[in-house]
C-alpha cells in the first residue's frame, strides 16, 4: 500500500472508531448494559492498538529515540490498563467504580509516563542548564495550574461537602498533570530537530483532545453528574488513539523520506513565544489576584508595570544569551577537535603552481610545526586524517546536545592515477595543491576540508538546515574542480566524484557517516563519475531492520 494512503487510512480508522463509539453510545442510551459494555470494550480496544504503534515505533527507530517511544508506549499500556480495570469494575464485579481508585493510578501513570517520554527528550537534545531551566518552567506553570484549579474546581467542592485530601490531591492531579504535558509538547515542537512536521502535530492534537477530555472530566465528577457512557468517553479514546498514530506517523514519514524539522533555531516569534510562556502564566495570576483585591491604587500598577518590564528584559536577556551560546559552541568545538590549529588555520594564499613546502605556514620554532603537522597534511596544508576525525566526533556530540545537523563529503578525484602515471609525482603534488586551494574557497568559514591520503578529501559541512544546503556546495566543488588546471604547462582536466551523509538522517556515529559517504561516493564512480550522490534515509540494520538506502544522482 502507498505510504501515503496507508497514513490516509489509519487517520480514516481512527475517526471511523471515534465515530462507531459515538454511535453505540447513541443507539444503546436506554440500555444501560450494553451501553456500557460496548463503550467500555471500545475503550479498551482503543488502548491496545495505540499501544500496539507505539511499539512497533520503538521497534523501528533509532537506539537514541528507542526510550521515547517506549515510554509513550508505557502510558498507552497505563490507558489500557485503567480501561481494563474499569471494564472488570463495571461489567464483570457490577459495581460501581471507585473514585479515586484503581483506574485512576494508571490514568495518572499514564501522564507520567508521557512527561518522561518529554523529559528524556529534553535531556537528550539540551544541555543540563537548558534542562534546569525547563524544570523552573514546569514549576511555574504547575503552581498557576495548581492555583487556577483549586480556586475554580476543588475550592467549591471543598465548601459543598465532605472531600477527602487524597481526593482532592488526585482531582488537582488531572489538570495540572495535563498542563504540564502540554507545555512539554510545545516546548519539544520549539526545540526538536528529531521530530517529522506531522509527527508534532498528531502528538499535539492527541493531547489537546486529553487535556479536553480530563477537564471535562473532573468538572462532571465535580458537579457529580458523570457517567459511565457520557459524551466525553469517547475522547478518551480518540486522544489515545492520537498519540499512537504518532509513533506511525514517525515510522511511515521516516520510510518516505520525509525531512524533519531541522532548523536549527524555529521562528523568532515562535521562540519569543515559548520563552515568554511561563512568564505569560505569571502575569495571568498577578492580573487575576488583582482583580480579586478590593481595589487598584498607585503601588499595585506600580508592581505591576515593573513586573512587566522584568519580564520583558529577561526574554530579551534569554534570546540573546542563546545566541551568544551558539557561536561560543562552534568556536569550542573547533580548538577542542585540533586544540589551537583548527580547521581554518592553514594559511595557504600562495598561487597554485608553488612548492609543497610553501603550502604549509611559518613557524618561529620547532614546536609549533611538529604540532602542525600532527594535525594537518604536510603537502597542502589542509587538515589531516586526525584532525578530521576530532573534529568529527566532536561535531556529532555537539550535534545531539544541540540540535545540530551537518553533513559529511566523501571526494576521490576521478582521473588523478593517469596524471601521475603519464606527467609524475611532482606534477601530480602540483595538481593536488591546487585542488586544496579551490576546494577551501568552496566551502564555508566554519565548514572544514581535510585530506585523507592520495586523492581522497572529507568535509565536514556544519550547521545545514537541509540536504539541499550540503548539496548546493558540492555542486559548487565539482563546477569549481572541473575547470581546467595548468600543470607543467599543460592543461589538465580533472573532475571529482563526490558521496554524502546527512546527520542523524544516515547515521549518529563518525564511522557510520563516513561508510555512508564512502559508499556513496563508490557508487557515483560505478555511473559515470563527476557528479555527487546524496544518501536520503537513514539504515538502521543495527536495530534487526535492513531498510533500503535511497539515493538521488545529480549529474554535473
Amino acid at each position: 500500500m502507498n505510504i501515503q494512503r496507508k497514513i490516509t487510512f489509519w487517520l480514516v480508522f481512527i475517526f471511523f472508531y471515534t465515530f462507531l463509539y459515538y454511535g453505540w453510545l447513541l443507539n444503546w442510551k436506554s440500555n444501560e448494559g450494553l451501553l456500557t459494555l460496548g463503550g467500555n470494550i471500545l475503550s479498551v480496544g482503543g488502548g491496545m492498538i495505540a499501544t500496539t504503534w507505539l511499539l512497533l515505533s520503538a521497534h523501528k527507530s533509532l537506539q537514541s529515540d528507542k526510550p521515547f517511544w517506549l515510554f509513550l508506549a508505557a502510558g498507552a499500556y497505563s490507558n489500557f490498563l485503567a480501561e481494563f480495570l474499569w471494564l472488570t469494575y463495571e461489567n464483570l464485579l457490577k459495581m460501581e467504580v471507585p473514585f479515586p481508585g484503581l483506574p485512576d493510578l494508571f490514568y495518572l501513570l499514564q501522564v507520567v509516563f508521557y512527561l518522561a517520554a518529554f523529559v528524556y527528550k529534553v535531556i537528550k537534545e539540551k544541555k543540563q542548564h537548558h534542562l534546569i531551566t525547563f524544570i523552573f518552567d514546569i514549576l511555574i506553570i504547575m503552581t498557576v495550574a495548581s492555583t487556577f484549579s483549586w480556586h475554580f474546581l476543588l475550592q467549591p467542592i471543598i465548601a459543598s461537602s465532605q472531600v477527602s485530601s487524597f481526593s482532592l490531591v488526585v482531582s488537582l492531579a488531572y489538570p495540572v498533570g495535563d498542563l504540564v504535558l502540554l507545555f512539554g509538547t510545545v516546548t519539544l515542537f520549539f526545540m526538536s530537530q528529531t521530530f517529522y512536521s506531522k509527527t508534532i502535530v498528531v502528538l499535539f492534537s492527541g493531547l489537546l483532545t486529553q487535556i479536553f477530555a480530563d477537564s471535562s472530566y473532573l468538572y462532571l465528577i465535580s458537579s457529580d453528574s458523570y457517567f459511565s457512557g457520557s459524551f466525553i468517553d469517547p475522547l478518551f479514546t480518540l486522544a489515545v488513539l492520537l498519540i499512537g498514530f504518532t509513533g506511525l506517523v514517525d515510522k511511515e514519514a521516516k520510510a518516505q523520506n520525509q525531512k524533519p524539522q531541522i532548523q536549527r533555531n524555529p521562528n523568532q516569534l515562535l521562540g519569543v513565544f515559548r520563552i515568554a510562556f511561563p512568564y505569560i502564566n505569571v502575569t495571568i495570576l498577578f492580573v487575576f489576584m488583582v482583580s480579586r483585591s478590593n481595589g487598584v491604587d498607585v503601588v499595585t500598577i506600580g508592581s505591576a508595570f515593573s513586573i512587566l518590564l522584568v519580564i520583558i528584559r529577561q526574554i530579551f536577556v534569554l534570546r540573546e544569551n542563546q545566541k551568544l551560546l551558539d557561536q561560543v559552541l562552534d568556536k569550542k568545538e573547533e580548538l577542542e577537535a585540533g586544540r589551537k590549529f583548527d580547521g581554518s588555520s592553514s594559511t595557504f594564499r600562495g598561487p597554485s603552481t608553488e612548492s609543497a613546502s610553501a603550502a604549509l605556514p611559518k613557524f618561529r620554532d620547532t614546536d609549533a610545526k611538529i604540532q602542525f603537522l600532527a594535525y594537518h597534511d604536510s603537502l597542502t596544508g589542509l587538515a589531516n586524517r586526525a584532525l578530521f576525525e576530532a573534529t568529527l566526533n566532536q561535531a556529532v556530540l555537539n550535534a545531539q546536545l544541540h540540535n545540530h545537523f551537518f553533513a559529511v563529503m566523501f571526494l576521490d578525484l576521478d582521473n588523478f592515477k593517469k596524471v601521475n602515471d603519464t606527467m609524475g609525482h611532482d606534477a601530480g603534488d602540483q595538481l593536488l595543491i591546487m585542488i586544496s586551494h579551490r576546494l577551501k574557497e568552496c566551502i564555508r568559514k566554519n565548514d572544514l576540508v581535510a585530506r585523507l591520503g592520495g586523492d581522497e578529501f572529507t568535509f565536514l559541512i556544519r550547521d545545514i538546515s537541509s540536504p539541499q544546503d550540503a548539496a548546493f556546495i558540492a555542486e559548487k566543488i565539482i563546477k569549481s574542480l572541473s575547470q581546467p588546471y595548468m600543470v607543467e604547462g599543460e592543461e589538465i582536466f580533472n573532475s571529482p566524484s563526490i558521496g554524502i551523509a546527512l546527520y542523524p538522517l544516515n547515521g549518529t556515529t563518525p564511522a557510520a557517516l563516513l561508510k555512508k559517504a564512502d559508499v556513496a561516493m563508490y557508487q557515483v564512480k560505478e555511473n559515470g563519475k563527476g557528479h555527487y550522490r546524496l544518501s536520503e534515509t537513514e539504515d538502521i540494520g543495527f536495530l534487526g531492520n535492513k531498510s533500503t538506502t535511497h539515493i538521488k544522482e545529480h549529474q554535473r
